[in-house]
C-alpha cells in the first residue's frame, strides 16, 4: 500500500496544478501579480500577420512552435500542432520564451576585455576586431601548445557548429554539461545492456504501457512536455504508476505505490525485484532465452537480495516491496521502467543503478516492446560537403587513462587538466552557453582553473557569472532570431524539423552557424563551412530526403516514411552492439574493463550528526539557471526556498517562512531562503530547486534572488566507470538568517 502522508498533501490537486501549468502553460494565464503578456502586446489584441513555424529552445526539448507576428514583433507562441514532442502545447517556460526578447540585460555587441580578468570590465568592439583578438590568442595557445591545449564546453543546439570549428581546428576537447551533470552514467549502464544508449527525448511508450517505475523521475516537475501530457494520459487510461523518490514528489503524488527510499537505496529495490522475478519464474523466458545471456550468473548474484534484505537497506516495507512487483508482474511486457534523466547522483552507484533499471527492462521483456521501451529511428539527410578533419590527440580523459566507458570528454576532465598541466597542458576555453558558476560543481575549482588560462572566449546572450571572465564576450541571436541545423527527432514518428527566424535580432548579435563560420575562416579552417548562405547549407543537406527547405519553411516539420519496426518481432533475429551480441545481464564490456559485470548495491553514507542531506531538482516554471531572469518566469517565481520535515524545523527552531541560509562544512553558503516545513521531504534531508542564486550582478532580476545550491556541492563523486559526477553527496547545516538580509519570496504553502 502507498505510504500515508498527512492531509496537507492533496495528491490530485497537487498534480493536477503542477502538471497543468508544465503541460500547457496555465500558470501564465492567471495569478494577480504576473504581467506575462504584458510584455509582448503593448496594443489591445493586434491582428497578426504571419504565422511561422520554429523550435523552442528554454530546453533541450525543442518543442515544435507557432509564432504569430506583427512586423518584428512576436505577439504569441503556441505549441505546433504536428510535432510530437509538443502535440500542440507548449509548456510555460516555452510559453514565456519571447520575453528574452524584450529583456533588456541580454548581450547587444562584441566586447573585450579592459580590466583584469573577473573584474567584469569590457569594451564594445567590431565583430572583425572581437575574431581577430580570438585568432591572436587562439594561434599563440596552438603554436605553444597543441591544438589541444583548447577546448569547447557548449550547451545548446547551435553548438554542434562551434564544435565542428574546434575539431576542425584540432581541439579533441568539447564537452556538454548534459553528460556529467546529467545522463552520463544512465547512457552507460544502458549501452553496456543493450549495446545502444537511450534518444533524447527517451523513447517510452507511454501509450501503450500497464505499469510505468519512476526512480527520482519528477515528471510535472521538470516539464518534458510531450512525456508530461503522454504520462498524464497514462494515468487517465488506467495505467498503475509505482514511484521511488525520498520526496514526496508531483508524480510520487499520483502513484499506486509510493516508498520513500532512503538516498541511494533505489538498486536494493531493483535487486529485490529480479530475485522475485527469476525466483518464482514469473520473467519473460522466451524474450530472455532469445535475446539475452548472462542469466544464470545474475541469477546466482541476486539469490540473496530478498524483499526483506532490500527493505531494511532502502528503510520501506516489504509490503510495498513484493506489491510493487505484482504490478509490474501484471503488466508485462507493457512495463515502462523510465531510466530518468538526471541520474547524477551519487558516483559509481549511478552506473550500477542504471544497469539494475536495464536488466529489469530485460526481464520483464519491456525492451522494444508495447508499452515498454520502444526501437528509435532518425531520419537520413545528407552531410555538407567538406575537408576531411584532421587527426586529434586523445582528448584529456583518454590521455589520463581515466572513464574507459565514457561516451564523451567529461567537463570536470578539462578543468582538471587546466589546473594541474597534466595529461597535457590546457590553456584556452570557449565556453558557448554554459552558466558554469551553476552548472558544475565546485565552482572554487572552476575559477582556480580560469586563472590558469590563458586566453577565454564566452558566447551567449545574457551576462551570466562566466562572462565577466571573458578576454572576449560574444552575444548570441536568442533561439527566436535565427537558423540552426536541422532536427532529426527519433520519435515514434521520425521526423525533420528546422528552427528558422521569427524576427531580427535589433542589437549586433550574430547566430552561432554564423559565428562558427567568420570565426572558422580567421583561424584558417573556413573550408569546413563553404556555403555563402545559410539556407543552402539547409538545401543541401535536404537532398534526397524528401522534403525541401521551402516547404520546411512552411510547414516546421516533415515525416519521412519509418524503415525499421517499432518493436521488436517475436521471431526477429537482431544483433545487438555489445561484445555477445545479445542483451548483456552479465556485461562483458564492463567485465573486461575491470568493473563490476553485474550490479552491486553500496549503501550511501548516512547524514554525519547534525548535518542534513541536500537534495536538489528543477521548477516546472524554470529550465535551471537560464530562465531566472526571464521577466515573465521571474514575475511568477522570483527564486526558491528550503523543504524540510518538521521535526528538523522543531529541532532547529525554525518555522514555517523563517529566513534561513544553507552552508556546507567548507564555508560555502547560500543567500537567505525562505523555509517550507513539510512532511514531504523526509527527515535527515533538505530540497531545494536548482538554477537560482545568480551573483551576476547584469541580471537585473536574477542576481542574488534564492539560493544557488551548486555553490554548496564540493564533495562531488566521480563515477570511475562513465566519469559522471555525483552531486548528492553533500551534507549541509541550516541556520537563521540575518534579519537585515533581503529574502526574495518563493511559494512556501
Amino acid at each position: 500500500m502507498t505510504q500515508s502522508i498527512d492531509r496537507e498533501l492533496s495528491r490530485r490537486g497537487f498534480f493536477g496544478a503542477v502538471a497543468g501549468a508544465a503541460a500547457g502553460g496555465a500558470a501564465l494565464t492567471h495569478g494577480d501579480k504576473a504581467h506575462a503578456f504584458s510584455l509582448l502586446r503593448k496594443d489591445p489584441a493586434p491582428t497578426p500577420d504571419r504565422t511561422v513555424p520554429t523550435q523552442c529552445e528554454v530546453c533541450f526539448w525543442r518543442c515544435g512552435l507557432e509564432a504569430k507576428t506583427k512586423g518584428n514583433r512576436i505577439l504569441e507562441l503556441a505549441g505546433h500542432p504536428d510535432y510530437p514532442n509538443a502535440n500542440g502545447r507548449l509548456c510555460a517556460r516555452g510559453n514565456a520564451g519571447a520575453a528574452f526578447l524584450q529583456d533588456e540585460d541580454r548581450l547587444k555587441y562584441p566586447m573585450v576585455r579592459v580590466g583584469k580578468r573577473g573584474e567584469g570590465r569590457f569594451e564594445r568592439v567590431s565583430w572583425k576586431t572581437a575574431y581577430a583578438t580570438i585568432k591572436q590568442g587562439f594561434d599563440r595557445i596552438k603554436e605553444t601548445y597543441g591544438p589541444q591545449a583548447l577546448a569547447l564546453f557548449y550547451h545548446g543546439a547551435s553548438g554542434s557548429f562551434l564544435r565542428q570549428m574546434m575539431v576542425a581546428y584540432g581541439s579533441p576537447n568539447f564537452a556538454a554539461s548534459s553528460y556529467a551533470q546529467c545522463k552520463g552514467a544512465r547512457n552507460v549502464g544502458y549501452k553496456a545492456t543493450f549495446g545502444t544508449k537511450l534518444a533524447s527525448p527517451e523513447p517510452l511508450d507511454f501509450d501503450n504501457t500497464k505499469c510505468m517505475v519512476f526512480f527520482g523521475s519528477h515528471l510535472g516537475e521538470n516539464a518534458h512536455n510531450s512525456q508530461v501530457q503522454e504520462f498524464v494520459e497514462a494515468k487517465a487510461r488506467g495505467a498503475k504508476l509505482i514511484v521511488l523518490d525520498p520526496r514526496f514528489s508531483t508524480p510520487a503524488g499520483r502513484a499506486d505505490i509510493w516508498m520513500s527510499v532512503r538516498p541511494g537505496s533505489d538498486l536494493a529495490v531493483i535487486l529485490a525485484w529480479i530475485h522475485l522475478l527469476i525466483a518464482e519464474g514469473t520473467y519473460d523466458k522466451e524474450f530472455v532465452s532469445r535475446h539475452c545471456t548472462g542469466f544464470e550468473a545474475l541469477a546466482a548474484h541476486v539469490a540473496d537480495f530478498t524483499p526483506d534484505w532490500a527493505a531494511t537497506e532502502a528503510g520501506v516495507s516489504v509490503e510495498d516491496i513484493v506489491a510493487a512487483y505484482r504490478l509490474m508482474r501484471d503488466a508485462m511486457p507493457a512495463v515502462l521502467v523510465h531510466p530518468g534523466r538526471f541520474t547524477a547522483w551519487y558516483g559509481e552507484a549511478d552506473t550500477q543503478r542504471a544497469r539494475g533499471q536495464a536488466i529489469l527492462t530485460a526481464l520483464l521483456g519491456a525492451w522494444w516492446r508495447p508499452g515498454g521501451i520502444y526501437r528509435t529511428e532518425k531520419p537520413e539527410v545528407a552531410d555538407f560537403p567538406g575537408p576531411d578533419y584532421p587527426d586529434l590527440q586523445p582528448h584529456v580523459d583518454q590521455a589520463a587513462g581515466r572513464f574507459p566507458l565514457a561516451q564523451e570528454v567529461t567537463t570536470t576532465g578539462i578543468r582538471e587538466a587546466t589546473i594541474t598541466g597534466t595529461p597535457y597542458p590546457v590553456k584556452g576555453w570557449f565556453v558557448h552557453g554554459m552558466n558554469m558558476p551553476q552548472s558544475i560543481p565546485n565552482f572554487d575549482k572552476t575559477e582556480e582553473a580560469i586563472e590558469k588560462l590563458d586566453f577565454l572566449v564566452v558566447c551567449d546572450i545574457l551576462p551570466m557569472a562566466i562572462t565577466k571572465y571573458a578576454d572576449v564576450l560574444l552575444p548570441e541571436d536568442i533561439y527566436l532570431e535565427r537558423y540552426d541545423d536541422l532536427h532529426l527527432g527519433a520519435t515514434k514518428t521520425p521526423y525533420i524539423g528546422l528552427r528558422q527566424p521569427v524576427v531580427k535580432s535589433p542589437y549586433d548579435t550574430r547566430p552561432g552557424w554564423q559565428i562558427a563560420k567568420e570565426l572558422g575562416k580567421e583561424l584558417g579552417v573556413g573550408d569546413f563551412f563553404a556555403f555563402d548562405t545559410f539556407e543552402e547549407y539547409l538545401e543541401t543537406r535536404l537532398k534526397g530526403s524528401g522534403t525541401t527547405l521551402a516547404e520546411l519553411k512552411k510547414n516546421g516539420i516533415y515525416f519521412p516514411e519509418r524503415k525499421t519496426p517499432l518493436y521488436l518481432g517475436d521471431d526477429e533475429p537482431f544483433h545487438f552492439h555489445t561484445p555477445s551480441g545479445k542483451i548483456e545481464l552479465f556485461s562483458e564490456t564492463l567485465a573486461n574493463a575491470g568493473f563490476d559485470p553485474l550490479p552491486i548495491y553500496k549503501p550511501q553514507q548516512r547524514p554525519p550528526k547534525g548535518r542534513l542531506r541536500l537534495l536538489f531538482g528543477r521548477s516546472p516554471l524554470h529550465s535551471f539557471s537560464r530562465t531566472a531572469n526571464n521577466p515573465i518566469l521571474y514575475d511568477i517565481v522570483p527564486g526558491n526556498c528550503l523543504w524540510i520535515h518538521p521535526k528538523c524545523a522543531q529541532k532547529l527552531g525554525l518555522k514555517k517562512g523563517s529566513h534561513v541560509v544553507v552552508e556546507n562544512d567548507k564555508g560555502n553558503k547560500t543567500n537567505p531562503m525562505p523555509l517550507k516545513v513539510t512532511k514531504r521531504i523526509p527527515e535527515k534531508n533538505v530540497y531545494m530547486y536548482h538554477g537560482f542564486g545568480h551573483t551576476a550582478e547584469g541580471l537585473s532580476r536574477a542576481c542574488c534572488a534564492g539560493g544557488n545550491d551548486t555553490a554548496l556541492i564540493r564533495d562531488y563523486a566521480v563515477d570511475p566507470i562513465s566519469g559522471a559526477n555525483g552531486m548528492r553527496t553533500e551534507f549541509v547545516k541550516v541556520r537563521p538568517a540575518d534579519p537585515t538580509e533581503e529574502v526574495y519570496l518563493c511559494d512556501v504553502q
